[in-house]
């Protein structure tokens, strides 16, 4: 890929910045709950400064995500384990509440966790995700992740299983 004249790029970067000012804008009125005139002018200063927040300082970073289809893959069945989860997890929250069920439990894994150590321009990526599907279970979470040695340690409701 060649890299075009500054223009192009600065071009590209108002349109960028329309663009995330209208999703913004729009996603504030969708979580509003009502359509006024106090809400559109919140939804117009919010969306303004998220996209100035994105122009002065998001722009500037040097991680960009780069997804593709391996990384997202996690994802689906993180989604579709989430109802079977919730349920374990609220009966484990009556257990406690009737005083039959502990606290929750640390672990460390380091098998099967290709998203901890990727490679590739999708890598920054790919870990995102695997540390969002990692944590997205209501019964557990990801306290640190050691890149170098691909090892999670998360915390858990529910004792080893």
């Amino acid at each position: 890929m060649r890299a075009g004249p500054i223009s192009g790029i600065r071009q590209r970067s108002r349109r960028d910045g329309a663009a995330i000012w209208v999703v913004l804008t729009v996603t504030y009125m969708v979580f509003a709950g009502s359509v006024s005139l106090n809400e559109g002018l919140a939804a117009v200063g919010c969306a303004s400064l998220g996209t100035l927040w994105w122009w002065s300082v998001g722009r500037r970073g040097g991680l960009r995500f780069r997804f593709d289809r391996e990384s997202l893959r996690p994802l689906a069945p993180a989604i579709l384990a989430m109802p079977r989860q919730t349920a374990r997890v609220g009966l484990h929250l009556l257990r406690a509440v009737l005083g039959r069920a502990g606290g929750g439990a640390t672990r460390e894994r380091s098998a099967d966790l290709a998203w901890a150590t990727p490679d590739g321009e999708a890598a920054p990526a790919t870990r995102a995700v695997g540390l969002l599907t990692a944590s997205l279970a209501p019964d557990s979470y990801v306290l640190t992740l050691d890149r170098v040695h691909g090892t999670v340690v998360t915390h858990g409701l529910e004792e080893a299983r």
